[in-house]
């Protein structure tokens, strides 16, 4: 049963669905970098986000897998990685590329260069040790809320605590199906939130 649970959440909780979560999310809590988007907006720019960072990374995917390029979908062994996390980073920056031409705020456009920037983070830490890009993901998703609460002053405290509580959920699902060790989780998970945290903050 836990198995089960365990193999649900990472499905649910996919690191190529984060840019989604975060483009649903971002526009629409209460700040000031949504008060000239439309209510329809707010809900077409997730589904082209959805499109260009899940659908189309999903289907060069699976063209790797059939090609021989990855073993599996899971990619255990980090070095079938580097491919898949290099075109991962040419789809976010694409993605970026494509938003900037319209009335996107910029505080999302800022996330989609953060999250191409973890990605290649990711891929130079991959040489030298696997780690869970779940948690990366997750880590990602909560620095960047972490670092909007503390930059602009948002009381995001509830969201952080249910990112937390999902990252939480995410980690033990990562360690039940043995796809990580401890250190790979909280490592991760770390450096997604020091890059976004840290991008939000500084830059």
């Amino acid at each position: 049963m836990e198995r089960k649970f365990a193999h649900l959440i990472s499905v649910l909780f996919h690191p190529l669905l984060m840019p989604t979560f975060a483009a649903l999310l971002l526009f629409n809590i209460p700040s000031h970098f949504n008060l000239s988007l439309s209510v329809n907006y707010r809900y077409l720019v997730p589904v082209f986000v959805f499109t260009c960072t899940f659908v189309f990374p999903a289907l060069v995917l699976f063209i790797y897998l059939k090609m021989g390029f990855i073993k599996s979908l899971e990619m255990k062994d980090r070095k079938e990685r580097a491919l898949p996390l290099i075109t991962m980073a040419g789809i976010y920056y694409l993605t970026y590329f494509f938003l900037k031409q319209g009335p996107v705020p910029t505080l999302f456009n800022f996330f989609m260069i953060g999250a191409t920037l973890l990605v290649l983070v990711s891929l130079l830490v991959n040489y030298f040790e696997k780690l869970s890009i779940h948690m990366v993901a997750m880590g990602g998703l909560f620095g960047t809320f972490a670092g909007l609460a503390i930059a602009f002053h948002y009381d995001l405290r509830l969201m952080l605590f249910l990112l937390a509580l999902v990252a939480g959920f995410t980690g033990f699902a990562r360690l039940k199906l043995k796809a990580h060790t401890e250190a790979q989780v909280y490592t991760g998970f770390g450096l997604g939130v020091l890059v976004m945290m840290g991008l939000f903050l500084f830059v």
